[in-house]
């Protein structure tokens, strides 16, 4: 059983791996109008959309229905926890916006199992309040070098 590595939480602004951004589509509107109302139709998703939000309800309250969820989707959670927060998940790592807390604020914490990588974060508010959550991301995600700043009231987490 590993336990849980403290991580360092760097000043200094975070380095990005990204180069090139995923092109956007700028050509949908060549298109004829009978493809257009097609796609509208085949990506209509507010269903799916309202499944999801409750899901995320449920997880974050506590009352996942299907156990499995967590373990078998774990980039789900992470999603969750990083949109509760108004951030942003990048494809080397996220990003939240931490707007009143200080780095001693914070606290982060790493534990390597098998094939999966929990990370503990810790928010201690002004007033004593805390927020613990704790994600996991695929070991095949996960790279080499892992590393936390807080910059610009921006925590900054890379993989």
């Amino acid at each position: 059983m590993a336990d849980w590595e403290l991580v360092d939480i760097s000043l200094d602004r975070p380095e990005t791996k990204v180069s090139d951004p995923s092109n956007p589509d700028i050509g949908g509107l060549q298109s004829q109008v009978e493809n257009l109302h097609r796609d509208f139709w085949q990506n209509a998703n507010h269903l799916a959309e309202v499944e999801e939000r409750h899901k995320q309800v449920l997880v974050s309250s506590g009352m996942i229905p299907e156990s499995h969820l967590a373990a078998t989707e774990p980039s789900r959670k992470l999603n969750w926890f990083v949109e509760e927060l108004n951030g942003r998940v990048n494809p080397d790592g996220l990003s939240i916006p931490l707007k009143g807390l200080e780095i001693d604020d914070i606290t982060i914490q790493k534990k390597t199992e098998d094939n999966e990588t929990a990370i503990k974060f810790r928010f201690t508010e002004k007033d004593g309040s805390e927020l613990e959550r704790v994600v996991s991301i695929n070991h095949d995600d996960f790279g080499a070098e892992f590393s936390a700043s807080f910059f610009n009231n921006w925590l900054h987490i890379r993989w």
